[in-house]
């Protein structure tokens, strides 16, 4: 209801063209009776593109409101497949598609895929005061991609359980998406697509990184999280890519961007530790040092169109 509601009034968004009305049409049939509401709806990724949404919905998994973006392309048929984007530290569902989605949503259109955009924690709302602490790399902002345990996060904090389950049932449902679907982020979000893709290789198809954190209980920023969430770096390694990768798993590639000019690539990103793994266990990983390049959306929007046709292509033939 509130969708259909919200639809009517950003319809005059977007391209007037034949193809765009009959885009609306459609688009509002299928709204009517969500059980989301639609924040906005906005044409992008060129001429030919579809439509970007930002999308609301009340949680289970987190027990707040949750925002997501979601980019549907204009030709989408029944059981589009999905590709998942999960940012990184500090950002929400915002980021990518402002600063990298125009690339990647064209790209998206060429492959027929539709691009979903979840935020990195849970946030406050009206009825709940999430924790939070003053530091870019914990708390809001900073979900890790995990289910927290540990008091005071243990309520909120379940990004992991809401990438795994919660999401994908909804988007399917509400927006007529197919079970087939890859997964792909950046730092914080790259480590999140990698631990969410080896835990659970039924459910993807494809999984790839811009510049993750690949040892996370090795490295500032992980043994922060870990510590917090679950309460030991120790219990940290059931959401380590490195650790967890000591068999070969059924992805034929894991394709890996990173800038050798990133300020955090020693400290911790730490590909090579990620690459020993997959050498030990037989793993094909293909790691692109990109050189001159640095950690922010620059270097995102430079090679995001290569890892949407990575996806796409693996998509097609599942």
């Amino acid at each position: 209801q509130q969708a259909g509601r919200n639809f009517n009034r950003i319809a005059t968004e977007g391209s007037c063209s034949k193809a765009s009305d009959r885009y609306r049409s459609r688009f509002f049939k299928e709204t009517q009776n969500m059980s989301v509401s639609i924040l906005s709806k906005t044409r992008v990724g060129g001429p030919n593109g579809g439509y970007y949404h930002r999308v609301k919905h009340a949680s289970s998994s987190t027990k707040t409101d949750m925002i997501f973006g979601l980019y549907l392309p204009l030709k989408k048929a029944p059981n589009t497949p999905a590709l998942y984007w999960l940012s990184g530290l500090t950002c929400d569902d915002t980021n990518f598609g402002n600063k990298a989605g125009s690339r990647a949503f064209n790209a998206a259109e060429k492959e027929g895929i539709a691009i979903v955009v979840p935020d990195t924690s849970p946030r406050s709302d009206d009825n709940n005061d999430v924790p939070n602490v003053d530091s870019y790399d914990l708390g809001i902002g900073a979900g890790f991609y995990i289910n927290a345990t540990e008091a005071p996060y243990n309520t909120h904090y379940h990004m992991y359980q809401y990438i795994t389950e919660e999401l994908p049932q909804l988007v399917e449902k509400e927006f007529d998406l197919g079970q087939k679907k890859s997964i792909c982020g950046h730092s914080m979000g790259g480590h999140g697509a990698l631990t969410i893709a080896f835990k659970n290789p039924t459910a993807w198809e494809s999984v790839s990184g811009i510049a993750p954190i690949c040892n996370p209980t090795n490295c500032p920023w992980g043994e922060k999280a870990f510590t917090a969430y679950l309460g030991s770096v120790e219990a940290g390694k059931a959401h380590d890519a490195t650790c967890l990768l000591t068999e070969k798993t059924k992805y034929d590639d894991i394709l890996i961007d990173q800038g050798d000019a990133d300020n955090f690539l020693k400290e911790q990103l730490k590909p090579e530790a990620l690459q020993a793994a997959a050498d030990k266990c037989g793993q094909k990983v293909t790691i692109n040092m990109r050189e001159g390049f640095d950690h922010s959306y620059h270097f995102i929007a430079a090679f995001i169109e290569d890892h949407v046709e990575f996806h796409g292509k693996r998509l097609r033939a599942a």
